[in-house]
């Protein structure tokens, strides 16, 4: 969610909610330079919405910067909204952006699952690309899926926070009915007891992350949304993207970097690269080896920060409009 602008944070140029049908306003805010290279910004969560501390990552006078809360999440309306939030609604959603700015090619950037919509986006739509930077790629498959939130994946590597996860179940529950559970407190009419789950479920995802935030005793209304978002794509499977992913990867045409913090809990480096040894593709991956899942990784937010840059200098030495 977008708060108090920092000192470094690229001039703010306008915002709107714009309309995609079936009642969705996304909330679209623009920063940066109006001339300068059009460029998306993808948010993970799903449903994180974006946050003013991500405009750090970019040069004020490089890029027209295009903020862009997902359905549902941040101050896209209506907020938490799962009944018309899937995967193909996300990506029609990015390309509706587009056509609304009546913006020919545009670059991407995106971590966690807004690195997954990023490359799916990317090659459904090759040639409205012209780079991207994506790390921390979410692999929506069974074992990405298992992995999160089962009791055999990322559950060994934080054991007493899964246990607290899970219920504080002394036995392994099988995700399917730990999902099951998540939905029902999730949903429930019971203020106190839809705030607990939502605050077990962020906090797991907050561990993993290695993120220091502490969430307040009562809990905003985004991160509600947030936990109800990821809960309704796990137990979708997120919509089948694994299949989408494997599909349109070979069609991306965009200059693509993948960065992959070797230290990241919550998307095993293991998985993406297992995914990109199965795929025939052009994606350039680097490894950072101390780096973590999220943007407070220092090593993480220093080298996706010189990417962009590099971005910039690629597309300008080829005087790519």
């Amino acid at each position: 969610m977008i708060d108090s602008v920092p000192q470094s944070c690229p001039p703010f140029i306008r915002r709107d909610w714009i309309s995609v049908g079936n009642g969705q306003k996304l909330h679209l805010a623009q920063y940066g330079n109006p001339q300068g290279i059009p460029l998306l910004y993808l948010h993970g969560g799903p449903g994180a919405g974006c946050d003013i501390s991500e405009l750090t990552l970019f040069n004020a006078e490089q890029y027209w910067i295009l903020l862009l809360d997902q359905r549902g999440a941040g101050q896209s309306l209506p907020l938490g909204d799962l009944s018309h939030n899937h995967l193909n609604g996300l990506i029609c959603d990015i390309e509706a952006i587009r056509l609304n700015l009546g913006i020919e090619r545009w670059c991407l950037v995106g971590g966690s699952f807004g690195a997954t919509l990023g490359l799916i986006y990317s090659g459904l739509f090759p040639e409205r690309v012209i780079a991207q930077v994506l790390w921390a790629l979410f692999i929506p498959s069974k074992a990405g899926i298992d992995w999160l939130y089962g009791y055999d994946g990322a559950a060994r590597l934080q054991p007493a926070a899964y246990r607290l996860f899970s219920g504080n179940s002394s036995m392994p529950v099988p995700l399917t009915e730990l999902l099951d559970d998540y939905q029902q407190g999730l949903s429930s009419v019971d203020t106190v007891q839809r705030h607990y789950y939502a605050r077990s479920w962020i906090q797991w995802e907050l561990k993993l992350a290695g993120a220091r935030l502490v969430l307040p005793r009562q809990l905003p209304e985004t991160v509600l949304a947030l936990a109800d978002i990821e809960l309704h794509f796990a137990r979708h499977d997120y919509f089948n993207a694994m299949s989408v992913l494997q599909r349109v990867t070979p069609r991306v045409k965009a200059r693509s970097v993948l960065l992959q913090g070797m230290q990241d809990a919550i998307c095993p480096a293991a998985l993406l690269q297992h995914f990109l040894a199965e795929q025939e593709h052009a994606i350039t991956l680097i490894t950072v080896n101390d780096g973590a899942h999220m943007l407070n990784s220092e090593s993480l937010f220093l080298a996706v920060t010189a990417e962009i840059h590099a971005m910039w200098i690629w597309i300008h030495q080829r005087e790519i409009p």
